[in-house]
């Protein structure tokens, strides 16, 4: 009995292991497409940044002035162009 009952726990340590091993491969992967997705919208922000930058030295006439947060691009008159 004793040596039963030690194999069905080996066999729940190593089920139990097994799962482990999925969820941290899962969660790795989740934390990776987390650092991808922050890369892509830093790039994404400075893409409009440049573009913005460049509109104002191209019309110097319009001066616009623009402040970025965490919910978008305010432009000028409050204009929000958002960033995904």
């Amino acid at each position: 009995m004793a040596a039963s009952e030690a194999n069905s726990i080996m066999m729940r340590f190593r089920h139990l292991r097994e799962n482990l091993q999925k969820l941290n491969k899962k969660f790795g992967q989740l934390a990776v497409n987390a650092q991808v997705a922050e890369q892509i919208q830093r790039a994404d922000l400075d893409t409009v940044q440049i573009a913005i930058r460049t509109t104002m030295v191209a019309s110097p006439h319009h001066r616009m002035t623009y402040k970025t947060s965490s919910k978008g691009i305010t432009i000028g008159d409050d204009s929000r162009v958002e960033v995904a």
